[in-house]
């Protein structure tokens, strides 16, 4: 399956998330999120005041290997229309299990060390535990088969490393020698997901990515 049919049904799930027109059933239950990640003590959200604060900046670019320089026809498959960026941000959209507010931001690159290698970075903030534990359940795990999983809680107290494998959804179509990763963790009220392909050094870009963003939580 080619990288845009793959993004295209990972972003169609972000448009409902943006609307909050659908309700998700049966939620897959996962492990209680603490309001506060703690280090040592510390709250290790109180340098973030929203995902503002979390998107990647020209300076984080550069030192990813990543451009900003896509054109419009590119960002028209995902969704960013004629805002002139190649992020597209809704500080006040409604979530999908109780239609609370919350924050959300998604962002498109290329991989400038790899050919025709996009990695999409979505970001979002939840108001309160059930939005975010019932997102993150669904989001990380629906979509994707137990095989592919690389770590589990490599990016804090939970997360979610996967690569391509015939057992996801649509896994069956994936050409051999594309690799197709998604990265999902929490911090506090925030969720980040990374996702990229079909090179297979795109690993490492996201790792680095998803390191770099939770630096900046402190």
């Amino acid at each position: 399956m080619k990288l845009t049919i793959i993004l295209t049904i990972i972003l169609a799930i972000f448009l409902v998330f943006i609307v909050g027109c659908s309700r998700v059933p049966d939620v897959p239950s996962g492990p209680i999120i603490n309001t506060t990640n703690n280090v040592s003590g510390i709250n290790t959200t109180n340098n973030i005041s929203g995902i503002q604060d979390l998107t990647l900046n020209a300076r984080d670019l550069q030192q990813l290997g990543l451009t900003d320089d896509l054109n419009e026809q590119d960002l028209a498959r995902y969704g960013i229309i004629g805002n002139g960026t190649n992020c597209q941000s809704d500080g006040n959209y409604a979530n999908i299990v109780d239609s609370s507010l919350g924050q959300h931001n998604i962002c498109i690159y290329n991989i400038s060390g790899l050919i025709n290698t996009t990695v999409i970075v979505e970001l979002n903030k939840f108001t309160n535990l059930e939005e975010l534990n019932g997102s993150y359940g669904y989001s990380s795990s629906h979509l994707f088969g137990a095989k592919g999983l690389i770590s589990e809680n490599d990016f804090g107290d939970q997360s979610r490393f996967h690569v391509s494998d015939p057992s996801d959804y649509g896994g069956e179509f994936n050409k051999p020698n594309e690799y197709y990763y998604n990265l999902f963790f929490t911090k506090g009220l925030y969720m980040i997901h990374i996702t990229s392909g079909k090179d297979k050094e795109a690993k490492d870009y996201i790792t680095k990515i998803g390191r770099l963003i939770l630096s900046k939580f402190g």
